[in-house]
């Protein structure tokens, strides 16, 4: 596992790095919000992150029974989630993690 990053140092590499955080951040969104936007509504829910890197989308859900749902019904939705996304998306990968917690 990669060692976090003191935010003292991200300050000190500047606004470049500060900048690449959140260029990431605003992809992860986008890709969550493109996720659940494509999802049924009961599964959306469940799903609290997402991320893209290359073609793959990695889906993050809360437990292991939404993940088996989730993985049931993904090979139908990897053409409609690169349509919303605008990029090819070949494969979708689902991590059961934790989320943060609902309020």
């Amino acid at each position: 596992m990669k060692k976090p990053t003191a935010v003292s140092d991200l300050l000190e590499q500047g606004a470049g790095m500060l900048q690449k955080l959140r260029a990431g951040t605003a992809e992860a969104e986008r890709a969550l919000a493109a996720l659940k936007r494509v999802l049924p509504p009961e599964i959306a829910a469940e799903v609290w992150s997402a991320t893209i890197r290359g073609t793959t989308l990695t889906a993050f859900v809360r437990t292991a029974a939404w993940g088996t749902r989730l993985r049931y019904v993904a090979p139908k939705l990897v053409m409609p989630l690169g349509a919303v996304l605008g990029t090819v998306i070949e494969e979708i990968k689902v991590k059961v993690r934790a989320g943060p917690r609902r309020r």
